[in-house]
């Protein structure tokens, strides 16, 4: 049985007033996450650590179908999102192709 978990980051380019925001998913194949700041299920706002990241909001969720539908309600305008696959077999992540929206459906774009 494989397990998965799919996180969502979203990050806000700082060095601009009104910057645009960075939509990142990892999927996580048969290993945890490393750190479990994250809600389940939901996006949420990330909590500021000792590194105060860029990060602004966070979740995990079980499937990819759930982590875009929470994507489009908080983020209707996004149209593009970064993508990586973490399996147990890697030492980092692994960039694959994005996905882009096209007529309110995503879809993968070509490979990074």
């Amino acid at each position: 049985m494989t397990y998965e978990t799919f996180r969502v980051e979203v990050t806000r380019d700082e060095t601009r007033e009104g910057g645009a925001v960075a939509i990142e998913i990892t999927a996580y194949i048969d290993r945890e996450p490393e750190t479990n700041f994250a809600t389940r299920g939901r996006l949420t706002r990330a909590q500021k650590g000792v590194w105060n990241s860029r990060l602004s909001v966070t979740g995990d969720f079980a499937t990819l179908g759930a982590a875009l539908a929470a994507i489009d309600a908080a983020y209707p305008e996004a149209g593009y999102i970064r993508c990586y696959e973490y399996t147990v077999d890697d030492e980092y992540a692994r960039e694959v192709a994005p996905l882009v929206k096209s007529a309110g459906r995503w879809a993968p774009a070509a490979a990074p």
